[in-house]
C-alpha cells in the first residue's frame, strides 16, 4: 500500500470515526433521558433507555476498531481488517435498514448527514485501507 493511500484512508476514515463518536453521544445520552422511555411499556419503561445505553456501547466498541485501524493501517493483517469491516458494516447497516424495513431514521437532517458521513468515511476509509492478502510459495501456481 502506498504512502499517500495510506494517508488518505486514514484521513477518510479519521472523518468517519469522528462523526461515528458524534452518533455515539447523542445515542448513550438517551440512557440518562426520562422523555427517551416507552411509558407504556409494561415490561418496563426505562428498558428503551437501557437499549440506547447497549447501543451507544457496540458503536464505541467499533469506533475504538475504527481507531485500531487508524493505528495500524500499514501493518494490518487481511483477517484483522476483515473482521473490523465486518462490525462495521453491520453497524452503519443498523444506521440504514431500519428506514426501508419500518419507516424509522434519524430525528432530523443534521443527524441524517452525520450518519452519511460516519457511512461514507468509514466504509471508504476501510476501503482504501484493505491490506493484500498475503501470497506463500504454496499458494502460487507451479510453473514448469
Amino acid at each position: 500500500m502506498t504512502n499517500s493511500k495510506t494517508t488518505i484512508g486514514r484521513a477518510i476514515l479519521a472523518l468517519g470515526i469522528f462523526f461515528g463518536f458524534v452518533s455515539f453521544w447523542y445515542t448513550i445520552a438517551f440512557t440518562w433521558n426520562p422523555d427517551f422511555a416507552a411509558v407504556n411499556l409494561p415490561e418496563g419503561p426505562t428498558h428503551s433507555n437501557y437499549h440506547a445505553f447497549r447501543g451507544g456501547l457496540l458503536a464505541l466498541a467499533v469506533n475504538l476498531l475504527l481507531v485500531w485501524v487508524v493505528v495500524r493501517a500499514s501493518t494490518l493483517k487481511p483477517e484483522s481488517w476483515a473482521i473490523v469491516t465486518f462490525m462495521a458494516v453491520f453497524y452503519y447497516a443498523g444506521w440504514w435498514l431500519a428506514w426501508p424495513i419500518w419507516g424509522y431514521h434519524a430525528p432530523n437532517i443534521v443527524a441524517e448527514m452525520n450518519h452519511v458521513g460516519g457511512t461514507l468515511g468509514g466504509l471508504v476509509g476501510l476501503a482504501l485501507l484493505r491490506p493484500k492478502a498475503a501470497t506463500s510459495a504454496s499458494a502460487e501456481p507451479s510453473v514448469r
